[in-house]
């Protein structure tokens, strides 16, 4: 009959061999140190994460959150106490906005179009400058770098 294939079915996956069983453990070990990793439901509701439920809750503490902020905006100094207090003597009253025309903000490189002739006049150039004319002291002189020609 159909239900005793079933069964015998059932045997059959319970005696499994020996690697099923360990590669079984392994994932099961696996699965267990990932699980107790994640953050628990308070955690998740300390970070603000996790909604409680009760949307009452929630309602209200909105609104306390609102008459918090309320409280706090109308206890905000005007300019004219931060002026006597001389925090915002750098700024202006009011800010200009212009319209700025469109251009090409790309940099000119000129030295992309040096050729290698001039690389190297301007590298001896400047190892002769460091040679003869920059002063150095005696002591960091060894430190000078100077550039292949």
């Amino acid at each position: 009959t159909l239900s005793g294939s079933d069964d015998e079915g059932a045997d059959e996956g319970s005696e499994d061999g020996p690697d099923v069983t360990e590669r079984r453990e392994e994932v099961t070990v696996k699965l267990f140190r990932r699980l107790s990793q994640r953050p628990s439901a308070d955690e998740l509701k300390a970070r603000g994460i996790l909604r409680s439920k009760n949307r009452r809750e929630a309602a209200a503490q909105m609104e306390e959150t609102k008459e918090t902020l309320s409280r706090k905006l109308s206890r905000r100094p005007t300019v004219k106490e931060l002026r006597e207090k001389k925090i915002l003597i750098r700024f202006a009253d009011y800010a200009e906005v212009v319209i700025a025309a469109e251009y090409d903000r790309k940099a000119d490189k000129p030295w992309t179009r040096l050729k290698q002739a001039d690389k190297a006049a301007i590298r001896r150039e400047l190892n002769e400058f460091k040679q003869k004319e920059m002063t150095v002291h005696p002591d960091s002189a060894h430190m000078t770098r100077f550039h292949k020609p």
